[in-house]
């Protein structure tokens, strides 16, 4: 039996819905599904096999679909657009959530209720479970649908996601937590009913997390490779984002693709990267080597193997004992990134590498070439500064990038 645990997260949990979108493709199916707050309300939808819709949802959603706060108010915060114009207005927003104790969940609600049909979850032959936490009773509760009473999946549902900022309320006479203080990501609940292999779609959200360890569990982990955004991001470019990269991440597990910013389904052998390498012009070299500080004295290709090469391998976060052609996709990705190349399609390493050439073709080198001479003139603000500098090297590169053909 393959199952499906959902973690918590917010806004998050758009991530979860591009996922879903990839299983589709994949043809892969599940015969449990487990979550934790946005992942149980996920989950369900999926459980309901309501795509279409939980699609349309997740694309049309704003923050006043899920909490009581004004629109206006959710920009300035979340945009940090305070100034003496508004500054009364978040005052009066600010006042009214402490007299009310948080946030008002009345929308939320209305929309699980909306979309949530008991009858098809209880239908379904699939096992479904989710997590709350009980702050009367002072225990969690990990929940099977079977066990929930009838006519209370919704608001269930809704208590696995009480975050601390709503405004309290009771459900059968207790009050509830959401679920990510007891478990997050509970895997555990569908191992304990028989499951051996389960996908793990992760959000990297705050929560508590059980361990567990088990020698005949297998675990496939989709997370996420950028960043989700705060878990109260209720905004439609938000969400569209985050689909968009749960989709192609998950296609990257099962597809096996390289990349972590891009998603390249080529590679490149470890002798043909070797010779990309040593293909670059010396003047690029000798600029490199100013730019990192280095020796102007070692012959260039002790320069470029020995010094340049481990540094690009600290300035990308690559592993210490990569490989050339692992150096190669990071350049590559580096480029494509540093030129603004369209992240979400499925790049040959060629291609890729091609995209970032044109797009460089179109910039200002004049500019660049001013910016970079006072630059180096603030060497020492370059070592403390990795992106920045990782973003001087992608120039140097090319600039001088004529030989580097694949």
């Amino acid at each position: 039996m393959l199952g499906l645990t959902l973690e918590g997260g917010g806004s998050k949990g758009a991530y979860q819905i591009g996922a879903w979108q990839a299983f589709r493709e994949l043809g892969i199916e599940f015969q449990g599904i487990t979550g934790t707050s946005v992942g149980a309300l996920n989950g369900a939808l999926m459980i309901q096999e309501d795509f279409e819709n939980a699609y349309d949802l997740w694309s049309n959603i704003t923050p006043h679909m899920v909490m009581d706060i004004d629109d206006r108010i959710y920009e300035m915060l979340s945009g940090h657009q305070l100034n003496a114009a508004n500054i009364h207005i978040i005052l009066e927003e600010i006042g009214r959530f402490i007299k009310g104790f948080g946030f008002d969940t009345k929308p939320l609600e209305k929309l699980v209720h909306q979309t949530m049909d008991e009858e098809r979850i209880r239908r379904c032959r699939k096992d479904f479970g989710f997590v709350t936490v009980s702050l009367t009773e002072f225990k969690p509760l990990e929940i099977f649908k079977e066990e929930v009473p009838l006519g209370k999946m919704a608001d269930y549902l809704i208590a696995s996601s009480y975050l601390p900022i709503f405004k309290s309320k009771k459900l059968d006479g207790k009050k509830f937590l959401d679920g990510s203080f007891y478990n997050n990501l509970p895997i555990d609940m569908l191992y304990n009913r028989g499951y051996k292999k389960i996908i793990a779609v992760r959000l990297l959200s705050r929560g508590r997390i059980k361990k567990i360890e088990k020698e005949d569990l297998e675990v496939i982990y989709i997370q996420p490779t950028q960043d989700l955004g705060n878990i109260l991001d209720f905004t439609q470019n938000r969400s569209h984002y985050n689909m968009k990269l749960g989709y192609f991440d998950t296609l990257r597990v099962f597809k096996q693709l390289m990349g972590k910013r891009y998603y390249i389904k080529e590679g490149i052998k470890e002798e043909e990267a070797l010779k990309l390498l040593m293909n670059l012009e010396e003047e690029a070299i000798k600029s490199l080597g100013k730019l990192y500080g280095l020796s102007p004295h070692k012959g260039t290709n002790r320069l470029l193997l020995e010094d340049i090469v481990p540094k690009w391998i600290g300035l990308m976060g690559l592993e210490e004992d990569c490989k050339y052609k692992d150096v190669i996709v990071g350049l590559v990705e580096a480029i494509g990134d540093y030129n603004k190349v369209d992240p979400f399609h499925i790049y040959t390493l060629p291609e890729l590498l091609g995209k970032g050439f044109n797009a460089y073709g179109h910039r200002d080198e004049i500019e660049e070439d001013r910016g970079r001479s006072v630059l180096f003139k603030k060497e020492l603000l370059l070592k403390l500064n990795k992106d920045k500098l990782l973003e001087e090297t992608i120039k140097v590169v090319l600039k001088y990038h004529h030989n580097l053909k694949l």
